[in-house]
C-alpha cells in the first residue's frame, strides 16, 4: 500500500488520540455504557468527522484509504468510539451525495462539528441485513409525510438529535419504493425505547 504523506500524518494523528485519549477510559466507558461526549469535542477539534466532505462543502476532502486507516486507528483505542466517526461519515456521504443544496446548507456544518448528533434508522424486527422486510411506511400529508414504524438497534439513538430514516414510499415498487428521511428526533410523535444492554461496544 502506497501511503502518501497527508494519509501518514491523518493516521499518526488519529494513533495519538487513540492511544491518548480512548483507550484511558474505554474500559470505564464499556462498564459505564455511557455516551462518550468529551471525546466528541476532541474528534470536532481534530477534523475527525465527515473526513470524505469536499472542500467545497466544509470538509477536509480526504479519500477513502484516510478514512480507513483513521476507523482502524480509532478502533484500536475502542470500536464505539470509532463507530462515531463511522456513523458522521455515512451520514455526511449521503448528503454529499445525495442531499439537496438546502439539505447541506441546514445540517452538513452541525453534523461534521457533532453539533447536531445523528443516528442511521434502518433496522426493524422483521428486517436487519435484508431491508427487504422494512414495514416503516411514509404517506404524503400535504407538502411533507407521516411516517409510521418502529426501529431498532439504532446506533446513538439514546443521544440523537436527528434520524436518517429508511421508510417505504411505495410497497408495489419493492426494493425501490423506499427513501430515506430526515427526521428531528425531538419531535411530537416520536419515542424512544429503552436502551438496550450489549455485549460489546456498550458505549
Amino acid at each position: 500500500m502506497n501511503l502518501t504523506d497527508i494519509h501518514l500524518q491523518v493516521r499518526d494523528m488519529a494513533r495519538d488520540f487513540a492511544e491518548g485519549a480512548i483507550r484511558p477510559i474505554a474500559e470505564a466507558l464499556d462498564a459505564e455504557e455511557r455516551f462518550p461526549a468529551e471525546l466528541y469535542a476532541q474528534m470536532r477539534e481534530l477534523g475527525l468527522f465527515g473526513i470524505g466532505v469536499p472542500e467545497e462543502m466544509g470538509g477536509p476532502g480526504f479519500d477513502t484509504l484516510t478514512y480507513a486507516l483513521v476507523m482502524e486507528e480509532l478502533s484500536r483505542g475502542y470500536a464505539s468510539v470509532a463507530d462515531q466517526c463511522g456513523l458522521v461519515e455515512l451520514i455526511t456521504t449521503l448528503l454529499v451525495r445525495h442531499g439537496t443544496d438546502a439539505q447541506r446548507n441546514r445540517w452538513m456544518a452541525d453534523v461534521m462539528t457533532a453539533k447536531t448528533r445523528v443516528a442511521y434508522c434502518i433496522t426493524e424486527p422483521e428486517a436487519g441485513t435484508d431491508v427487504s422486510g422494512i414495514r416503516t411506511e411514509a404517506v404524503r400529508d400535504g407538502d411533507g409525510w407521516i411516517l409510521n414504524g418502529g426501529k431498532i438497534w439504532i446506533h446513538n439513538a439514546p443521544v440523537a438529535d436527528l434520524g436518517f430514516v429508511l421508510a417505504r414510499t411505495d410497497r408495489e415498487a419493492g426494493h425501490r419504493g423506499m427513501s430515506i428521511f430526515v427526521v428531528d428526533l425531538h419531535a411530537s410523535g416520536l419515542e424512544r425505547g429503552p436502551k438496550e444492554h450489549k455485549v460489546g461496544q456498550r458505549a
